[in-house]
């Protein structure tokens, strides 16, 4: 009995939904921060005075956990992150847009060819680096133009990122250098830039805050948090990254047993003339849809299936090659360029250090050992995962045994030199 009315539950919620009185109560899951949607709604509480809002606030993996329940409340869903919805669609959890006439087909030949449908695209995005001429005036740093500029001696813990287990953008930044330039050469890129971090930030706002507050000179952010900074500091700077991919700003309504009168109407809203009119000049600082990027770049697409199949893979092995290694890190790589600036090394020596580098900027873990589905399947960033925990704490050690491996024979080799000086 108690089977037959959990099933009934379960069908009353994704089927009839309307059968439950419906609520003036909307409430948003959103990566975006509340303060730049506010607004946006108090703009649309104008036209329907009676909306109440509630915002939860939530990074993709807490939102995922979120929505993973069936008896969640949650109307609206607004992300940049399609992992957000791509589970919702596959599970058929998310309301049709057919009676707002919207045409997922056009979108996703215009922005993302992997849209996913009933997910509505109502802006986009680009992102690039974003500095403090102050600070680059005050420690004479160069403008970089390139992530591999990034890597140079002349930036070391003068940078700050965020980690793409707590950022959907940075999660999409890493996977387009691994795309672009290959598993193996693009963590060696990666690796060579955690070298040269300062932190890595909790939140993808953080990037640009501790940017704006002169606690790092640059950092890697999408173009609404550097233009929000510009509108403050003078001192701020900001530029596209070459060959990057737009960043579409998603947003889907949900079927739920207390449904929000509005949550239609608030989708229509955000595709309205109203707002797209005024999109990049509001709050959300993001391009209309019929709008083009004000400082034009090479656009490049990015293969959001292979994304989506090492997702968490790619998460967990930033986290613990980058993120959990930074002073490890720091030091391997400020050591090797100053090994890099000794002129007398012998064939011996040159061999030893070429061991140092190859230690210092190679992950844990092959390209064809990410390749494997059971790999994939197997790891979870959940804190519960015994399996996964046991993994990626042998990802953890192998990197830091391979950092300790770099440092000693760059010590040893920097101790030679200063004996024959």
């Amino acid at each position: 009995m108690m089977r037959v009315a959990t099933y009934c539950f379960a069908l009353l919620l994704f089927i009839t939904p309307c059968f439950v009185a419906a609520t003036n109560q909307l409430i948003i899951l959103t990566t975006f921060t509340e303060a730049s949607l506010q607004p946006l709604l108090k703009q649309f509480q104008q036209h329907h005075p009676d909306t109440e809002f509630k915002v939860l606030h939530r990074r993709e993996a807490s939102g995922l956990r979120l929505l993973s329940d069936n008896q969640h409340d949650i109307d609206i869903v607004i992300s940049s992150s399609l992992s957000l919805f791509i589970p919702l669609s596959q599970q058929n959890r998310i309301l049709p847009l057919n009676e707002l006439n919207y045409d997922s087909a056009v979108q996703q030949q215009l922005l993302l060819p992997d849209t996913v449908n009933n997910v509505a695209i109502f802006g986009y995005s680009g992102y690039g680096f974003m500095w403090n001429q102050d600070y680059l005036d005050k420690h004479r740093l160069d403008l970089p133009s390139r992530w591999e500029d990034l890597a140079d001696p002349q930036y070391f813990r003068h940078l700050v990122m965020s980690s793409p287990s707590r950022s959907g953008t940075t999660h999409i930044m890493v996977e387009n250098i691994l795309q672009q330039h290959g598993w193996k050469d693009g963590w060696r890129l990666l690796l060579k830039i955690g070298g040269n971090l300062a932190s890595v930030s909790a939140r993808s706002y953080g990037v640009s805050d501790a940017i704006a507050r002169g606690l790092a000179g640059i950092g890697p952010v999408i173009d609404s948090y550097a233009y929000s900074s510009q509108a403050q500091f003078p001192f701020i700077g900001f530029s596209y990254q070459p060959s990057s991919p737009l960043l579409p700003s998603y947003v889907a309504a949900l079927p739920n047993l207390h449904q929000a009168k509005q949550t239609m109407a608030f989708v229509h809203f955000l595709l309205s003339e109203q707002v797209q009119d005024n999109l990049s000049i509001s709050s959300m600082n993001k391009y209309a849809l019929n709008q083009k990027l004000s400082q034009p770049y090479e656009v490049v697409s990015l293969d959001h299936a292979l994304m989506q199949q090492r997702s968490t893979l790619v998460k967990a092995l930033f986290e613990y090659s980058v993120n959990r290694q930074l002073i490890r890190l720091n030091q391997a790589w400020q050591l090797i360029h100053e090994v890099e600036k000794l002129t007398t090394l012998t064939p011996d020596q040159q061999h030893k250090f070429n061991l140092a580098k190859r230690l210092a900027s190679t992950p844990p873990i092959t390209e064809r050992q990410a390749r494997s589905e059971i790999l994939q399947q197997s790891i979870s960033l959940s804190s519960k995962d015994i399996n996964s925990i046991q993994l990626t704490r042998q990802w953890q050690q192998l990197m830091t045994d391979q950092l300790d491996h770099a440092i000693a024979i760059c010590e040893q080799l920097l101790d030679d030199e200063g004996g024959h000086s």
